[in-house]
């Protein structure tokens, strides 16, 4: 019985290590160089080289820059590791209730809003070109971990890259913006939670 126990597990943890593989592959990728401009990519201001005050900056990603004040992880984006960030627009904020919205702002639910925006974390440096190396080396999928519950898996249709499939799949929009250690893209809806 162990024997078929292991072998159950054997694809899961293949899996698991092609995922951590191709993160890394991804993360490896990044030019040595994280100053240069990566063709697509927006520079943040050369005060904004910290995450909370590049994306402070930005007109549509005001409600993202509030929520994470409120889930109080600003210190840990803008500290000294890597972070590719996929911050929903305000538009997506703004398609939920609004008492929803109080709601996860609220300090009581605190635990909710940080694994809601873990979920849009992953760990390292994926510049744009890294993104495009990954989904032209899977055939345009390429799967992250994230600091969330569960990996996103970004797919590419024609010129559109979104994270998840079907037509409600959140979208990338505009061009990532480098801020010091790290990567935000925009994003046009939330990522749902893990099933």
């Amino acid at each position: 019985l162990m024997g078929h126990s292991n072998r159950l597990r054997r694809p899961s943890i293949q899996k698991l290590s092609m995922v951590v593989a191709l993160t890394a592959m991804l993360g490896a990728c990044q030019d040595n160089d994280r100053q240069a401009s990566d063709k697509g990519t927006v520079e943040a201001s050369p005060d904004s080289n910290l995450l909370t005050s590049a994306i402070g900056d930005a007109a549509d990603l005001s409600i993202s820059t509030r929520l994470i004040g409120a889930a109080q992880l600003g210190s840990a984006l803008d500290g000294e590791g890597s972070y590719t960030v996929f911050l929903p627009v305000d538009d997506a904020w703004e398609s939920l209730e609004e008492a929803e919205l109080q709601a996860i702002e609220s300090a009581d639910n605190r635990p909710q809003l940080i694994s809601v925006l873990r979920q849009h974390i992953a760990p390292g440096y994926v510049l744009a070109a890294d993104l495009e190396k990954g989904l032209v080396a899977g055939n345009g999928v390429v799967t992250l971990t994230t600091m969330g519950a569960a990996p996103i898996t970004l797919h590419r249709d024609g010129q559109t890259v979104t994270l998840g499939q079907g037509k409600d799949a959140p979208r990338i929009v505009g061009a990532p913006m480098v801020a010091g250690n790290d990567v935000v893209y925009r994003i046009d809806r939330l990522i749902p939670p893990p099933e």
